[in-house]
């Protein structure tokens, strides 16, 4: 399982991110405090306080780091 610390404060980030999520065929959540939502859900993203900080975490399988190399511009640091 691979762990980050992310950032999606708009809405259009939010379908971006989505839009990569949902080419890679594992699991992808995302953590907010006792909150995890599916990473690959438009509106369980949304119901996230978009301004935080949020924790990704992927399952780990092939193609892993060309998803997270896609993903880049969200990250804010390895957590």
């Amino acid at each position: 399982m691979e762990r980050m610390i992310i950032r999606l404060n708009s809405i259009k980030k939010v379908q971006e991110f989505v839009d990569i999520a949902n080419q890679y065929d594992k699991d992808i959540s995302i953590r907010l405090g006792r909150y995890l939502v599916n990473g690959k859900s438009i509106l369980s993203i949304l119901c996230l306080e978009l301004q935080s900080n949020l924790i990704l975490e992927i399952e780990s399988g092939e193609n892993l780091s060309a998803l997270i190399q896609k993903l880049e511009t969200y990250i804010v640091s390895d957590s």
